[in-house]
C-alpha cells in the first residue's frame, strides 16, 4: 500500500486498530462501539461519490470484522497502518523469546518464525 492510501485510510485504519485493541483486551463494549463508529463514518462521512474508494475500504475492513466475529477469531486480527509495523515486531520478538525459553533450536527457531510470518501475515 502507498504512503498516499495510508495516509487517505488513517482514520478508519485507527478505528480499526481500536476494535482489534479492545477485542484483545476482552473488552467487547468498547469494541463493538468503534465497530459502529467505523460503519457509521462511511455512512455519514463518506458518502459523497468523491469518497467512494476510501467507503470501499472501510466495507473492507467491515467485512474483515464480521468474518472474525463469526469464527469468534476478533482477537487474532492483524492491525492496520502505521501501527502495525511496530505490532508485528513487538509480536515476534515475544514469540520468538517463548520459542527459545522452550529450548528450541535455531533451525527450528528460525522454521517457526517463517512458518508463523506465512501463517498470520501471508507471503508478501
Amino acid at each position: 500500500m502507498t504512503k498516499e492510501n495510508k495516509d487517505k485510510n488513517e482514520f478508519a485504519d485507527y478505528l480499526f486498530n481500536q476494535f482489534v485493541e479492545a477485542e484483545r483486551r476482552d473488552k467487547q463494549d468498547w469494541s463493538l462501539n468503534y465497530w459502529n463508529v467505523l460503519n457509521q463514518y462511511a455512512e455519514i462521512e463518506l458518502s459523497e461519490e468523491e469518497h467512494s474508494e476510501k467507503r470501499l475500504y472501510v466495507f473492507k475492513l467491515d467485512i474483515i470484522i464480521r468474518e472474525a466475529m463469526t469464527g469468534w477469531n476478533t482477537h487474532l486480527l492483524i492491525l492496520r497502518g502505521k501501527e502495525a509495523e511496530q505490532d508485528y515486531r513487538e509480536r515476534m520478538e515475544k514469540y520468538e523469546e517463548r520459542l527459545r525459553a522452550i529450548g528450541h533450536d535455531e533451525a527450528t527457531i528460525k522454521q517457526m518464525l517463517d512458518y508463523k510470518i506465512k501463517l498470520n501475515y501471508g507471503n508478501d
